[in-house]
């Protein structure tokens, strides 16, 4: 097949395209380096790259599998377990003070003052106050010092016996276990810092009853407590709970 041949005249009359003013740019290729061109290495020694190929195909799915916690603001949760915390402790601080009444207001009217009584076991239908121990037996007392103090006199010869002193608060103002002293005496003086007399050994009179500590409070509950050593032991027992003495002092 023969082309024919265009004269020169012609190409004048043939439609003209327009330039465009600026050229598009071509966009940059990204730069390669060296380790582009490396083989796939695994990060365990001695895998072929084969196990390297999986462990890059499991990342999705162990992405996946974590994207529920990566959600979660464990931040907010700090804080808020943090907070939970201090209101907590604030509570457990504050619940004393807070109490409707305490186990002083609770005795108050059954038990008389400075005078020890001796209260029956400790059953579910018998407890003067909660959490009491059925394994012990008590004795106590309400001691008032607004007239003098008073002398308190245990024995806690007995294992497991105790003797705690309480105030109007409930406030452990003062607490004894097991001694080997035969009787445990304690004097509660007022705390108003009142003058209560000479002492017997400022008069030159011997004392024939030296308190083992002396405290100062204004009112309270004593708390003696032996362990029930059974039916066997309760004649021991009910001795003992009849020695704790609990009366206001008296001048030597």
């Amino acid at each position: 097949m023969k082309i024919p041949a265009i004269k020169i005249s012609e190409l004048s009359k043939l439609a003209k395209v327009p330039l465009p003013k600026k050229l598009p740019t071509a966009l940059p290729m990204p730069r390669l380096n060296a380790a582009h061109f490396l083989p796939v290495r695994s990060a365990v020694p001695g895998s072929t790259p084969r196990a390297a190929l999986a462990n890059v195909a499991r990342a999705p799915v162990w992405r996946a599998l974590t994207k529920p916690f990566r959600i979660i603001p464990w931040r907010i949760i700090a804080a808020a377990l943090c907070g939970i915390g201090i209101l907590h402790i604030i509570a457990t601080l504050a619940a004393p003070n807070l109490a409707l009444s305490t186990a002083y207001d609770r005795l108050n009217g059954v038990l008389p003052a400075n005078e020890a009584v001796i209260l029956p076991p400790v059953t579910p239908q018998a407890q003067p106050l909660p959490f009491m121990s059925p394994a012990l037996r008590y004795a106590m007392c309400r001691y008032d010092t607004a007239n003098g103090s008073v002398d308190v006199s245990v024995e806690l010869t007995e294992t497991g016996s105790s003797l705690t002193i309480y105030n109007a608060d409930g406030e452990a103002v003062y607490t004894a276990a097991q001694s080997e002293v035969p009787h445990h005496r304690v004097r509660i003086v007022p705390a108003d810092g009142r003058f209560l007399g000479l002492s017997p050994e400022a008069r030159g009179v011997r004392s024939n009853e030296i308190p083992s500590a002396t405290l100062h409070s204004k009112r309270g509950i004593i708390v003696y407590a032996t362990p029930d050593l059974g039916a066997a032991y309760q004649t021991a027992t009910e001795q003992q709970l009849a020695a704790v003495s609990c009366k206001p002092s008296r001048p030597d």
